[in-house]
């Protein structure tokens, strides 16, 4: 009757330690699965900033802008009569200019400075979303037409100098800088941006109607110094 029970007990206490034994070994399975998953998202993740940082500095819309700058000079009187102030337009010392110019604007983005952090991926790694850097415009040429610049100069009054039909052509081009997220090109230099990195990232293994592709902000007339690069746009 010992002999039943002792051997019940060694049969228990072997059963025990086969359990033991294959929970320990299932952990360690389960924590290298683990493991394994965390390394492969890590380095798609390096992988995919590897591409995007590869295309560097990418040039994606071009916009040539006609503009005819005008300005008028025009006298005026000021007088004071019984407490009252007055201001009279004389007929006589007006200056009219028309200054007809050719913009080039180019906007890129740059990827140089793109990281891990701007990539989201679904629980299941099928769907990416991918925040790219901010698209910035250059003016890569301002030409003005002297042949159809027009001066108009009362007889009191003499031309426009230089200096300052050069300075009227720089008021010109920033209104037109001010005007740029009106004009689209931001908009196009992001669509144009996504149709060139999403072949990239369905050559990785997704799916392009799981891939999103997404800015920080839209821009406004405000933003002028975020989008605007002076220092890579020739002198206004």
């Amino acid at each position: 009757m010992q002999r039943i029970m002792i051997r019940k007990v060694l049969f228990a206490l072997f059963c025990c330690l086969i359990l033991a034994l294959s929970v320990s070994c299932l952990r360690q399975t389960t924590t290298s699965e683990t493991a394994t998953d965390s390394l492969s998202v890590a380095d798609d993740s390096a992988n995919l900033v590897l591409r995007v940082r590869q295309t560097s500095r990418l040039y994606t819309a071009a916009y040539q802008i006609h503009k005819i700058i005008t300005h008028a000079d025009v006298k005026h009187l000021k007088t004071t009569l019984l407490g009252h102030e007055y201001d009279t337009q004389l007929s006589l010392g007006d200056r009219k200019v028309a200054i007809p110019i050719d913009v080039t604007l180019q906007a890129y983005v740059d990827f140089s400075s793109f990281h891990e952090s701007q990539i989201q991926r679904s629980a299941d790694g099928r769907h990416l979303h991918v925040i790219l850097p901010d698209p910035k415009v250059v003016v890569t040429s301002s030409k003005v037409d002297h042949e159809s610049t027009k001066q108009f100069t009362d007889l009191l009054r003499s031309d426009y100098s230089d200096e300052e039909l050069t300075d009227f052509t720089a008021q010109g081009v920033r209104q037109i800088l001010h005007q740029v997220p009106e004009l689209g090109i931001l908009n196009t230099a992001r669509d144009n941006a996504a149709a060139i990195l999403i072949p990239l990232f369905a050559a990785l293994g997704y799916e392009e109607e799981n891939i999103v592709i997404s800015f920080r902000k839209e821009f406004t007339s405000k933003d002028l110094p975020f989008y605007y690069d002076e220092k890579e746009s020739v002198k206004l």
